[in-house]
Order: C-alpha cells, then sequence, then structure tokens
C-alpha cells in the first residue's frame, strides 16, 4: 500500500503537494467577510453579558470540545442554561476583545477561523487569554457559530510550544496511517472520545466510546477508496494540551488517481498521556 510518508516540514507547515484556490477569488472574499462578520458578533454578544444574545450568535447543536470539559447543547435553551456570568465577572473580567482571527478554509455556507482573544479588566489590565478554531456555518440564511475547536489557554512558553507541536504533527500522521490501514479498530484506537466530527455540511456527530464509533458510519467509509494522503498540514494554534492543526489531504484509488479532496481542522489533545484527535471537521468530502 502507497502512503504519505515522505514530509517537509518548513516553518510549522507539512507541505507533500501544491494546492490550487477551491473558490473563486471574489466569491471567497464575500464569504469570508459574512463568517468574520459572524464571530464580531460572537464576541460583541459574549461582551454583552446576556446569555440570550450570545446564544443567538451560534447555531445548534452547538459543540466545543477541548482539552478539558467537552461542552454539548442540544437547543438555545440549553445553552443558556450553562451560562454562568457571574463567575466570569468574579475574576474581575470587564471585556473581550480578538487578539488575532485568520480564516483558514471557506466554502459557500461553512469556514474554519483560528482566532485567539484576550479578556480585560475594567482599566485594561490583561486576564486569562484562548486559542479557538471556529467552525463558521451558513444556515436557513445566517451565519453563526457552530461548534469551537478549544485548544486551550495562550501564552505558551516557545520551548513547551514546539514540543507539542511536534507531537500534534505525528498523531495526525498516525491518524492518517490508521485510514490508510483499512482497519476500523486501528482507526478508532487513533482518536480520543467523546469524538467529534463536523461534516461538510454542518452536521454533527459525536461517538462517546470506541463501540459507538465502530458502529457508526464513519469506518465504512474506509471501503471506498485505497488510500488518504496527507497533502498539506500546518500547526496554527498550540496550547499546553490541545494543538489546531489544519489540513488537506486527498482519496485515491489504486491507480493514485484523486477522487476526491477536502480541507479539515484537526483538535489534537493530550489526555491520559496520549496525544490523539478529539475532533474533526471538513470542508470538501
Amino acid at each position: 500500500m502507497k502512503a504519505a510518508l515522505a514530509v517537509l516540514v518548513v516553518s510549522g507547515v507539512m507541505t507533500l503537494a501544491a494546492q490550487t484556490p477551491a473558490q473563486p477569488v471574489a466569491a471567497a472574499d464575500e464569504r469570508a467577510t459574512a463568517a468574520m462578520q459572524a464571530l464580531d458578533r460572537y464576541l460583541e454578544t459574549w461582551n454583552s453579558r446576556d446569555p440570550a444574545r450570545w446564544a443567538s450568535s451560534l447555531h445548534f447543536p452547538h459543540i466545543r470540545p477541548g482539552p478539558g470539559a467537552f461542552e454539548q447543547s442540544a437547543t438555545p435553551a440549553d445553552y443558556i442554561k450553562g451560562v454562568n456570568f457571574q463567575e466570569t465577572l468574579a475574576t474581575g473580567w470587564h471585556h473581550s476583545e480578538w487578539v488575532s482571527r485568520r480564516l483558514l478554509h471557506v466554502s459557500d455556507d461553512k469556514a474554519h477561523i483560528a482566532g485567539a482573544w484576550q479578556r480585560y479588566t475594567a482599566d485594561d489590565r490583561p486576564l486569562v487569554g484562548s486559542v479557538i478554531t471556529y467552525v463558521v456555518t451558513k444556515q436557513a440564511g445566517r451565519w453563526g457559530v457552530l461548534s469551537r475547536f478549544a485548544a486551550g489557554p495562550s501564552g505558551l512558553d516557545a520551548a513547551s510550544s514546539a514540543k507539542n507541536a511536534q507531537a500534534a504533527r505525528a498523531a495526525v500522521l498516525a491518524y492518517m496511517k490508521s485510514w490508510n490501514s483499512h482497519d476500523p479498530q486501528a482507526l478508532a484506537a487513533a482518536i480520543h472520545y467523546p469524538h467529534v466530527r463536523v461534516d461538510g455540511a454542518g452536521a454533527v456527530d459525536v461517538w462517546n466510546t470506541p463501540q459507538a464509533f465502530l458502529a457508526g458510519s464513519e469506518p465504512g467509509r474506509q471501503r471506498t477508496w485505497f488510500e488518504t494522503r496527507l497533502d498539506e498540514a500546518e500547526v496554527v494554534q498550540v496550547s499546553a494540551n490541545g494543538v489546531n492543526v489544519a489540513v488537506r489531504y486527498s482519496r485515491r484509488d489504486r491507480d493514485e488517481r484523486i477522487l476526491s479532496s477536502a480541507s479539515a481542522v484537526l483538535l489534537v489533545v493530550q489526555r491520559d498521556g496520549a496525544w490523539r484527535i478529539q475532533a474533526v471537521s471538513t470542508m470538501g468530502a
């Protein structure tokens, strides 16, 4: 079996093949602008301290996987029940601001945006910050945040960042190898649970156990192609126990003809001493 094993690593990017834009530039710019505006609304409504307004910036079922607490809300009412602004205000928080935002991928009705925010006191003293990749989708004509792939708190030192980035790259390669093994048990062992998948249409699947994963639709998808080739991978966010990796991959037949190609974000998490894939959001396949 041919496998994508030769990887060039340059500035955190693993590249195996040149890529061409998936969307015309003007159309992509319009969608990117709409997705960014939705993300602005997300932070603006958070700063309002009104749980109902904040929930209005989201799509449901809303899910927030990460190294720690795993949050999932089926409806706005469920989400609102779990919001406690008093806890946050007790830390001295007054408002939050974007530190950085970067569009990773965009399609007709979905975008992946790597964002970093910082909390501040009323006198502008910085508090905690966090790095998250946002899955923003267009549903019923409205762009909103469907999922948040939370890498974790910002501010990790350079040496630890490099170490965790290397561990995440290794986990991504192991994940791709498990796909190419065509062994569902190996694939189930390459991921953490609860495992989240947001597909290209914005549908959210959650598997709480390996048994549930093996009984679902994902393992069977291996049999429709011969090889999944990792064409590009870039570590975009690193924290103490979580890393977000943006990838492009292609699925090929035995003659190396491309059957499909896609972009994705993989949330790689360290739990119980092991780095594995916690969540995947795909676009284009």
